[in-house]
């Protein structure tokens, strides 16, 4: 069968009794520790440790203290305290970068079998002498499912002697050579992390104060292939704010209301859970909070051809996993559902996607002077426009085709949107100005437009999610971000309204998030003379993800023939469509219609054979050959979703 095998029994001991929160309370232990645990959980308080289960009783937390030499001697200490019998293999044990006042942080990683889509951790931290632990035993599932929860549970736990860098009250120093620098140093990051071409901007004091292209536009490509500040990018998720200024401008005109269920603007919404349904308002299509979860394979494996109302009509078998307003759940299609209905409510007429697209234009994008910004991307293409690179399975990106970027065009107001830095500077100046035009007009009002940056529902101690922002605590800087991140290009922007600053900075590369965390650090640094860990942070990151990538390919192979001809052929799977599996020349390619891919044969640390996608942007997709009812079937399990492929007809 392919359903999720139950849990693992916590271990239960006569002393450990576990009582349920009726609401979010602070556990204190004997060594002095105060953690944050969530409405719903379950805990059982012993001396030495302290034991946490989620509110379904799939994922159990133990959290200690304990005196060792080393991380292996601290790790192996606590789980004899805790689960005396525990015998797992180490699948992977990385040193981070700690922070937060720490002097080191790693993260341990054990071997389950793959049946039992199971996850077994241990992440320990060490102030002076002592090592804090905490063991994560759960369902993959539940991971997905309560995974900001267990962060903040762990990040934000307070430890006496722990504390944390703080900035707050720092005057910015914004001057010319702090910025020539920070320029040097993202054109390092590029070098070091093999990303073709970055654009960065920063504003300040009404106007652009920095701007610089880095690289190319296209790796390998000749004429006119140096990236500039006019450089177009697909610029991902940061979209987002974009539709929520969209609903906010067509609430002042009083065409939406935020409390408005969708199903009154856009009658054809509905998804599985009928209560719901009816209770999901525009201002809750933007603030990650309705339970929905992310649910983007979907959108990843089918794409081509698919219309708005189509998109619409597939989310009637999507049900929510948590509960409203319990915890941050990442939807892109309920954000894309919000963009819709504002569309439809401009122009009922027309197609929700044109619709969405020229109330977008003319309310939002011309206004603010964002000339090139645009939302198609293959008029985009025909301009000074970057082109999409993918890291496969081995580092080192290669350009992946532009087609591949038209997944987001199906969820458009989640993430559709290309801009070049000097587009979104517009944008940053307009979000400073709290909804200002630089002549002085007041584009949409104060107290909507600062209704997107108040949070809606809690990521962390640090951060919440907004409208189509994160609302930030940088150390004591009030930050208002988003990032973004598509195939082939990795975004990110971050505004501090209180020190008038706003920062952009694009990637046309997939999964470039080392560079902008440490792009970011390196701000930080700079302007607010914050410790210096950029260097250190950037050089370990590449190290890490060289070695995660040698031991990765260590456990591949080119498919023999005898494992591979019973698995060649089409399959299909209700949400994520058609794949064919086949030969071209030696190697096998998984060709899921809008996109292709090279596939290796995984020998998996607990002995499971499957196959794993290995070329760019959509590399690490494994698949488990099964039988089921006398057929070959295929399953990919994702955590909260398992999509089985069977023989197609």
């Amino acid at each position: 069968g392919t359903s999720a095998a139950a849990p693992p029994a916590p271990v239960e001991t006569p002393e450990v009794t576990y009582r349920q929160l009726d609401a979010a309370a602070t556990v204190e232990t004997a060594s002095g520790a105060s953690i944050p645990v969530p409405s719903g959980w379950f805990v059982a308080e012993a001396p030495d440790v302290v034991r946490l289960q989620t509110p379904e009783q799939d994922l159990s937390i133990a959290m200690l203290a304990v005196e060792a030499k080393d991380r292996d001697a601290a790790v192996a200490a606590a789980w004899a305290a805790v689960d005396p019998s525990f015998d797992l293999a180490v699948a992977q044990a990385d040193d981070l970068p700690p922070d937060g006042g720490w002097d080191a942080s790693s993260q341990v990683v054990y071997v389950t079998s793959t049946d039992e889509a199971r996850v077994v951790l241990a992440l320990a931290r060490r102030t002076g002498a002592v090592w804090y632990v905490a063991l994560v035993d759960g369902t993959a599932a539940a991971l997905n499912r309560r995974g900001a929860q267990l962060g903040s549970i762990v990040r934000d736990m307070k430890v006496p002697g722990v504390e944390a860098e703080s900035l707050a009250g720092r005057a910015a120093q914004l001057d010319a050579d702090r910025l020539a620098t920070w320029g040097e140093f993202v054109e390092q990051a590029r070098v070091a992390t093999d990303v073709p071409g970055v654009a960065v901007a920063v504003v300040h004091g009404g106007k652009i104060v920095f701007e610089r292209g880095f690289g190319d536009k296209l790796r390998g490509g000749t004429k006119k292939n140096a990236v500039a500040p006019t450089t177009l990018f697909a610029i991902g998720s940061i979209t987002k704010s974009f539709t929520t200024l969209l609903i906010a401008r067509l609430v002042d005109r009083g065409v939406v209301r935020w409390d408005e269920p969708v199903v009154e603007a856009l009658p054809q919404f509905a998804l599985a859970d009928a209560e719901l349904t009816r209770e999901v308002t525009m201002q809750h299509t933007g603030c990650a909070c309705t339970g929905l979860p992310r649910q983007d394979f979907e959108l990843i494996f089918e794409f081509g051809g698919w219309t708005a109302e189509q998109r619409v009509a597939s989310m009637a078998a999507m049900a929510p996993t948590t509960g409203f307003g319990e915890t941050f759940q990442y939807s892109n299609l309920m954000v894309a559902v919000g963009g819709w209905a504002a569309g439809h409510a401009y122009a009922p007429k027309k197609k929700l996607g044109a619709a969405y697209a020229e109330a977008l234009q003319k309310l939002v994008l011309t206004p603010l002077g964002m000339k090139t910004a645009t939302l198609d991307r293959v008029k985009a293409g025909k301009g000074d426009a970057a082109r999409p690179h993918g890291e496969g399975i081995a580092p080192g990106y290669q350009p992946i085709p532009l087609a591949w970027e038209a997944f987001a065009e199906a969820v458009a107001p989640a993430g559709a949107l290309w801009a070049s830095v000097r587009d979104m500077s517009k944008i940053m100046l307009f979000e400073l100005a709290r909804g200002k035009t630089p002549d002085g007009k007041q584009l949409v009002s104060e107290a909507n437009l600062l209704l997107r940056r108040t949070p809606q529902v809690k990521i962390s101690a640090h951060d919440a999610y907004g409208l189509g922002l994160v609302v930030h605590d940088e150390r004591g800087i009030a930050e208002v971000t988003h990032d973004g991140g598509t195939f082939g290009f990795t975004s990110n922007m971050f505004i501090l309204p209180d020190q008038d600053i706003g920062v952009i900075v694009l990637t046309n590369a997939g999964g470039a998030g080392l560079l902008q965390s440490v792009v970011h650090q390196r701000f930080y640094e700079l302007v607010f003379g914050a410790e210096e860990r950029a260097a250190t942070q950037l050089t370990e990151g590449v190290a890490r993800a060289k070695a995660h990538a040698e031991a990765e390919v260590a456990m591949e192979q080119v498919p023999d023939d005898a494992w591979i001809a019973p698995l060649l052929g089409a399959y299909t799977e209700p949400g994520l469509g058609r794949i064919e599996l086949r030969r071209d020349g030696a190697r096998i390619v998984l060709d899921a219609g809008e996109w292709q891919t090279e596939v290796a044969k995984k020998t998996d640390r607990d002995g499971t054979v499957k196959l794993i996608t290995t070329g760019p942007s959509v590399a690490g997709l494994e698949l488990v050959p099964r039988q089921q009812d006398g057929k070959q079937v295929l399953v990919l399990d994702v955590g909260q979703q398992v999509y089985t492929f069977v023989p197609a007809k």
